[in-house]
This record gives structure tokens, C-alpha cells and sequence, in this order.
């Protein structure tokens, strides 16, 4: 099963005006046979098909320039013998 997104050149929010436009530049270009664009079609037209194909072939945004989350925990050091076992005892 081929990505039918790449097949098309489309992204996931396509509607099916520019699926269709798609359909016809794909076929312009024939870097594909007419059967793999034809089915890229037919399974992006489909609401319950397109949804398997969203998470089948999810599309990952290019997550360049932005900054790594950074946690806000600051470790603390406990020593262990300074615990009063009977403040934590809820039995």
C-alpha cells in the first residue's frame, strides 16, 4: 500500500477540489501508473479510506528551529534519615 498523500502531492487537509486537481497534475507528471493514482484518489474521497490512509501514513511537520521543551522540576536531595516514618503512616 503506497501513501496515497505522496502519490498525490496533497496534505491531510485537502479537500477534494484539490484532490481531483491533484489527480490530474499526478498524471501530467506520470511519476506514477494511472491504477496507483487512480486508487490514491478513490481512498482520499472516502471518508472512512482517508481516515485509515491519516493514520496509516501520518505527515510529520518539520519541527526545525523550534526549541526542545524543558522541564521545570528541580531535583531535590533527600537523605533518607531524617524521614519521620510515622508522618507518612495512613494505615
Amino acid at each position: 500500500m503506497k501513501n496515497p498523500y505522496e502519490i498525490l502531492g496533497v496534505s491531510q487537509d485537502a479537500n477534494n477540489p484539490q484532490i481531483l486537481k491533484a489527480m490530474t497534475t499526478a498524471m501530467r507528471k506520470k511519476e506514477y501508473s494511472n491504477t496507483d493514482i487512480a486508487q490514491a484518489r478513490a481512498q482520499l474521497s472516502k471518508p472512512t479510506t482517508r481516515l485509515a490512509a491519516d493514520f496509516t501514513f501520518p505527515i510529520f511537520e518539520s519541527y526545525e528551529g523550534l526549541n526542545p521543551l524543558v522541564s521545570g522540576v528541580v531535583l531535590e536531595n533527600i537523605d533518607i534519615n531524617t524521614i519521620d516514618s510515622e508522618v507518612y503512616n495512613s494505615l
